[in-house]
């Protein structure tokens, strides 16, 4: 793998700090592949792309989904509102995508049990 290409779902404060925390790696770790801010979704297309371009990612789009079919992106960051992080870290995982989702994971104890589950069944990291 020459890159890790990074999926950006929620620009609010916490969409912001994954977004600088990705930015952060190659500087900080200097031993890992680097880091490529590929594809950031929020529900406005507008403001994904004014983020995309303060944060620095390529692509921009008002539809998560979308970004999780990008065969660009290999690790999808969620700091969307909590409600929505089941659906969006299913849907990614099933989709062959590593997960690093913001906490709390899932606001219902059995939500985090299926996120798990489908994490071990595609062999992903969450």
């Amino acid at each position: 793998m020459s890159s890790i290409g990074i999926g950006l779902i929620g620009t609010g404060y916490m969409g912001k700090c994954h977004a600088l925390a990705w930015n952060a790696v190659g500087p900080t770790f200097g031993d890992c592949p680097p880091v490529r801010l590929v594809h950031l979704a929020e529900v406005d297309r507008d403001l994904a792309r004014e983020k995309a371009n303060a944060f620095g990612f390529e692509k921009a789009t008002g539809s998560w989904r979308d970004l999780i079919a990008d065969p660009e992106v290999d690790v999808i960051s969620i700091a969307a509102p909590n409600a929505f992080h089941p659906d969006m870290a299913i849907a990614a995982l099933e989709s062959g995508k590593h997960v690093w989702c913001e906490k709390p994971m899932a606001p219902k104890f059995d939500d985090a049990l299926k996120m798990r589950a489908a994490a071990r069944s595609a062999g992903r990291a969450a």
